[in-house]
């Protein structure tokens, strides 16, 4: 019984390529005469480029707060991250509820002070945006603890209070 080599099975398989190896011509070489023939007969598409969708960047769910009933949930969007609603209605209860960002963690729904300073800085502005204060993108300002340090932190950072869109 006769020894099967791997240069015996592709002599048998596909001769082109051995009678290409014996010329000289190099496999990548052999493979774009090949594909080219393809192309030329058509049997071979080539598609263009995928169509980018409407940015590059990740896409983020974003995290919505009621006050009315305290509840808290993340919704994502078909739209460029610019567009992004302010406020949508909420599904518990149909009052209105903020779009605090990607990074807001809700608290606890029987937390009292830390549901009145996250409503105080909210009305205020304050929508959880990272607030970069010096020459470096590193450089941020963690959102207070309590209700009187948001105070403080309202009459500091004024400047980076998001504007409604209504005004």
């Amino acid at each position: 019984m006769a020894a099967f080599t791997s240069f015996t099975i592709i002599a048998n398989y596909y001769p082109p390529l051995i009678g290409a190896l014996c010329e000289g011509v190099t496999m990548n070489e052999e493979k774009q005469r090949r594909m080219e023939l393809r192309k030329a007969t058509g049997s071979r598409e080539i598609s263009g480029p995928s169509k980018p969708s409407f940015h590059r960047g990740p896409v983020y769910a974003m995290s919505f707060v009621c006050f009315a009933c305290r509840k808290s949930f993340k919704r994502h969007f078909d739209v460029d991250p610019s567009q992004y609603p302010s406020e949508i209605e909420c599904s518990e209860c149909g009052g209105t509820s903020y779009n605090l960002g990607r990074n807001f963690k809700a608290p606890k729904r029987s937390d009292d002070s830390q549901w009145k300073k996250v409503e105080f800085l909210v009305e205020h502005g304050f929508r959880f945006q990272k607030i970069r204060i010096g020459p470096n993108h590193h450089d941020t300002v963690a959102y207070p603890k309590t209700l009187e340090e948001a105070k403080e932190f309202v009459r500091t950072y004024k400047q980076y209070a998001i504007k409604s869109r209504s005004t």
